[in-house]
């Protein structure tokens, strides 16, 4: 149990990875399959170096490393908004 639980991010990544490669086989890829592939294999490469770090880590990491692991999939699609549209665009619909 306890390799299991060392490698857990690994095992998220891989199941990301079949949620990517078994559409592409069947010929069924749609914008779901990947998103969902994705973030299943960012979130896996994420927990896998928090599962691993063998600092013990303050109660302020912690909060930090949990905001991390939830809030990846929203920073890299605020991100991407902020290189796609300028500041003058943006206002211009709000």
């Amino acid at each position: 149990m306890k390799e299991l639980a060392r490698n857990i991010g690994v095992w998220v990544m891989l199941i990301g990875v079949a949620i990517l490669v078994i559409p592409f086989l069947t010929g069924a890829t749609n914008n779901t399959n990947l998103i969902i592939g994705l973030i299943l294999v960012v979130e896996g490469l994420l927990g896998h170096i928090y599962v691993n770090n063998m600092k013990k880590g303050s109660m302020v990491s912690n909060i930090i490393w949990a905001i991390i692991l939830l809030i990846v999939p929203y920073a890299i699609f605020f991100i991407s908004k902020r290189m796609a549209y300028s500041e003058e665009e943006i206002a211009a619909y709000n």
